[in-house]
């Protein structure tokens, strides 16, 4: 294993989440919280100081790596940006305990936006920029980041990339992965921006705008407000949900639709169902609502699709209290947690194609079983794919499924109760936010055992690594010559 490579890319994403860091300093000062900078300064020399000298130590280094060293700085990476993120939280007294705080960073920078706050409101404005920056920063992911600011980081060509960015199609629009990781965060920043001044300009003022924009482009949830997005105007409500949908996309089509190049669009199978399972749950949600509970048709469509965009893109987001809906309503919202949005994209959870080719699958074996000389090929966006290729996200989806049920049983071994086991599992695995039971939209993950906390922090990281990416690291095998 080449620890002195693994270590010296992992001193410069510290150095990275430094210079973050140090961007809250200058809203201490605009919002006058000043007993906040030498808790911050401290907060930001941290990660400094440690990036330096792991840099300066492992300077020298062999290039020679395998695919061993790219699992473990992808896997190292996230553990430390955890870490580094809760130290804000803690110095500064915003979150006493550091099991909490490094919950709640986690769940920041895997954008998966549980929280264990109960008040977010009575936090400093400079930290509540901070907890969304982290969201904003994990949504297109912390090694591609750096991929696009620091050129001069030698990191292997397209495989750490695929690892850490939850599964980036290989449509290489460009043939170096910097140029692909520089292309795809300027369009996250233009989404980013477009969103602020739409916000803006629905009445919400430029702190809020910029932080919402910060979670929803990154699918992240975190809100400055207790009610979430219910506590803004209507207009930002349809704005959110708007870009919380194209955030679910895959950011490749995005540039492809910057170059005008709409045929590849068109013919994107993962697209249409994407958009089609969020249209049929939006307008059975919408009727439902409307005939069954009496809600006002504006109200009930709105409340449906935010509901249904917020979930499928496991952004988190929340203007409605989905758990007081009749049974039918919130097992709807629940099996959504299990499809995910786009891969490629900020959002989480299994994610649409694989449901897609398994659906295939499935059809297909039907088809042999009916006429068992017949050729049948699973076509994705007009090309056949490999049956090992349909295999592997069959057993993704087996993996992915048991891993939730080993959850479930250790958070009910752990006294939690079973509805709410189940929902902090799926929806911190699936990078939602929002479950059911106790963690539902109107509560939080505060009274989860420290234990249950630790697991649910493990289970934000493995989600956002497309779980593969976590276990291999912890199997005899890789540390193995």
């Amino acid at each position: 294993m080449n620890y002195k490579y693994v270590f010296n890319i992992v001193g410069k994403i510290l150095l990275v989440i430094s210079f973050y860091l140090m961007t809250v300093i200058p809203w201490i000062y605009y919002f006058d919280e000043k007993i906040l900078l030498h808790p911050i300064i401290i907060s930001a020399f941290i990660p400094l100081l440690a990036g330096l000298i792991i840099y300066l130590l492992t300077y020298r280094h062999s290039k020679q790596i395998r695919i061993k060293e790219e699992y473990l700085i992808v896997l190292i990476t996230w553990l430390l940006v955890g870490i580094v993120g809760a130290i804000p939280y803690y110095v500064t007294h915003a979150i006493p305990s550091f099991t909490d705080a490094f919950f709640e960073s986690v769940s920041g920078f895997t954008t998966t936006g549980s929280s264990i706050l109960t008040d977010i409101e009575s936090l400093p404005k400079s930290i509540l920029y901070w907890r969304n920056l982290t969201n904003w920063i994990g949504g297109m992911g912390i090694i591609v980041l750096v991929l696009a600011i620091i050129p001069k980081l030698k990191l292997p060509a397209y495989q750490l990339f695929q690892l850490e960015s939850s599964g980036i199609m290989p449509d290489k629009f460009k043939p170096r992965t910097k140029e692909i990781a520089r292309r795809l965060w300027i369009i996250y920043i233009l989404l980013t921006v477009i969103n602020v001044g739409l916000l803006m300009l629905s009445g919400v003022n430029f702190f809020d705008s910029l932080c919402q924009a910060f979670a929803t482009i990154a699918t992240g949830g975190f809100s400055t407000k207790n009610a979430s997005l219910g506590y803004f105007p209507i207009a930002a409500q349809y704005i959110t949900m708007i870009f919380m949908i194209l955030s679910g996309i895959n950011f490749t089509l995005h540039y492809y639709a910057l170059k005008g190049k709409f045929h590849i669009i068109r013919r994107n199978s993962e697209l249409k169902a994407y958009l089609l399972i969020i249209l049929t749950t939006g307008f059975i949600l919408t009727f439902y609502l409307f005939f069954n509970m009496h809600t006002d048709f504006e109200k009930a469509f709105r409340d449906s699709f935010f509901q249904v965009a917020s979930i499928i893109t496991a952004t988190g987001f929340a203007t409605a209290d989905y758990l007081q809906w009749h049974t039918f309503g919130w097992v709807l919202i629940f099996a959504l947690m299990f499809i995910g949005a786009s891969v490629g994209s900020t959002g989480g959870g299994i994610k649409v194609i694989r449901h897609v080719v398994a659906f295939k699958s499935i059809r297909n074996y039907i088809r042999r079983l009916l006429h068992p000389h017949a050729i049948v090929k699973i076509r994705i966006n007009g090309h056949a794919i490999a049956e090992d290729k349909a295999g592997s996200v069959m057993l993704f989806i087996i993996i992915y499924l048991i891993v939730f049920v080993a959850g479930t049983f250790f958070m009910s071994f752990l006294g939690v109760d079973f509805q709410t086991s189940v929902g902090s599992v799926i929806t911190t695995m699936g990078g939602i936010g929002p479950g059911i039971g106790s963690v539902g939209p109107a509560g939080n993950f505060s009274a989860i055992p420290d234990t249950g906390k630790i697991l649910l922090s493990m289970l934000m990281i493995m989600g956002r690594l497309e779980i593969l990416t976590f276990l291999i690291v912890f199997t005899p095998s890789f540390w193995k010559n």
